[in-house]
């Protein structure tokens, strides 16, 4: 009889091996040394390469984003641009808010504005265009 545990790892792979076929590239970003300074490379993480899932115009009713401080727009809906997904449990470490994320060997396309966890090795990241 298969453990929970052993089920859970190899649905996570199965999921890995049918969706996972996009190569992308992390950069790893950190904020300026000002809130007038740009967002720089972060020198104590490095960019690797990884295969995920980008899905375009995600549905708006998953994660709301962090609301507007403008009490006109208090009860609007924002949407992201995209959700990316991909099987973390070999990553050396994960993205964090305003990463950057693109096609292996291109520029970087999205940047990460928030994540969705649900215990799995498959978080969700929502992005923005770059």
């Amino acid at each position: 009889m298969i453990d929970w545990e052993t089920a859970r790892a190899f649905t996570e792979e199965a999921c890995a091996e049918i969706f996972d076929y996009t190569e992308l590239t992390l950069h790893p970003r950190k904020a300026g040394l000002t809130s007038n300074h740009p967002d720089a490379d972060d020198p104590d993480r490095v960019s690797f390469d990884f295969k995920g899932t980008i899905d375009l115009e995600p549905p708006s009713d998953r994660l709301p984003r962090h609301q507007s401080s403008d009490m006109g727009v208090r009860n609007g809906t924002v949407s992201y641009d995209a959700v990316l997904t991909a099987r973390i449990s070999a990553w050396q470490y994960l993205p964090r808010r305003n990463d950057l994320v693109g096609p292996m060997g291109g520029a970087p396309k999205w940047k990460i504005a928030a994540k969705e966890e649900d215990g799995s090795a498959r978080p969700a990241w929502y992005l923005i265009k770059a």
